[in-house]
């Protein structure tokens, strides 16, 4: 109900006090859950803390899981029993090597002049788009969702991975096609962070917008937007940064959207593009990594057809960017997901998987 309420003062216009930050280094630890540690440490988890993997330094999960920011718009989330080191933590050129576990990278929107890359034994990965990449160490395998990679191996072979394709990293072979539908308990995890990110989002983007947003432009500086580049901001409510692009609007890979100050209070319509609709409110979309939306229509908060079904309604499959048909909660994305909570697969049924 709490975030419910959130959810009413993002579309009646309160005016929300949120932080910023423009990063300098990628490696903030935006989210721990059970045995994590750095360089053998501890993370001890508090409110509005966040520790940073410095260059040199390692990240290492138990039991627990973690999520890493790295260049704007970019998440590195890693499996249990997983280690990665920092290489480098510089924005333009963030260079991380994975030892063991499993991770995966979402690539919301990689901005001009950043870059990542991932070590892998004696493979170089460059993610090259926006996407959804996955790595495992045993056995060694990149897995491209959505997106595009190049990949040097030890013999300096140049290797260009497509989505919906994988490469055995051991044996560098050619690669091959893998069904993207198949997933398992980790890659579900990262989807729902994904999901929680995009909520934050959107009180984050209300907030920009009530206070540094008028007139189609963005007072300098604010956020990196001034610059037309988008950015961290912090997002008290929910406890954790999400991501603003400066302008327009952007799909994450996992199929979460997310807004720019500017289109807050907007509808999208696929064949005439956004148009005024008092509060952004009901949405439904096909399913798939990189689902097209379809319409929007004005809903006030109640969805299409789950009640106080969530600031996005609509119905939609497990892959449906957003959805939630009945599902219930702040942001639903089932197909048919049992009531309540804030995110109605999560805390209130069936995600429609």
């Amino acid at each position: 109900m709490n975030r419910l309420l959130v959810g009413v003062a993002i579309l009646s216009g309160t005016c929300l006090q949120a932080q910023h930050v423009i990063s300098a280094h990628s490696g903030l630890i935006q989210y721990v859950e059970g045995q994590v540690a750095v360089d053998g440490k501890q993370v001890q988890p508090k409110f509005g803390e966040f520790p940073s993997i410095q260059t040199g330094q390692s990240l290492a999960t138990e039991d627990g899981r973690a999520e890493v920011l790295l260049t704007p718009g970019v998440f590195l989330r890693l499996a249990e029993n997983t280690s990665v080191g920092m290489v480098s933590n510089l924005l333009a050129d963030t260079k991380l090597e994975l030892t063991a576990g499993s991770i995966l990278v979402e690539v919301g929107q990689l901005l001009p002049n950043n870059a990542i890359s991932l070590r892998f034994r004696d493979t170089q990965i460059s993610l090259l788009k926006q996407g959804l990449y996955r790595v495992d160490a045993d056995p060694g395998t990149l897995r491209v969702f959505g997106g595009e990679a190049t990949v040097r191996t030890s013999e300096a072979k140049v290797l260009e991975i497509k989505k919906g394709r994988e490469l055995d990293l051991d044996e560098q072979a050619q690669s091959r096609s893998f069904d993207r539908q198949s997933t398992d308990a980790f890659y579900r995890w990262a989807e729902r962070r994904s999901e929680y990110i995009a909520d934050a989002n959107l009180v984050a983007a209300k907030t920009a917008s009530d206070n540094q947003y008028s007139g189609g432009s963005y007072s300098s500086g604010y956020l990196g937007l001034g610059s037309g580049l988008g950015s961290w901001a912090w997002n008290p409510y929910f406890g954790m940064f999400t991501y603003i692009p400066a302008a327009g609007m952007w799909w994450s890979p996992f199929g979460s959207a997310y807004f720019s100050p500017g289109l807050v209070g907007y509808a999208y319509y696929p064949q005439s593009g956004f148009s005024p609709a008092g509060h952004l409110s009901g949405v439904s979309a096909t399913s798939g990594i990189h689902a097209a939306p379809h319409p929007i229509a004005p809903s006030s908060l109640a969805g299409n057809s789950g009640g106080m079904g969530g600031t996005f309604g609509g119905s939609g499959l497990s892959g449906a960017p957003i959805g939630g048909g009945s599902g219930g909660g702040f942001s639903s994305r089932g197909g048919s997901g049992g009531g309540g909570g804030m995110h109605g697969g999560s805390m209130g049924g069936a995600r429609g998987r």
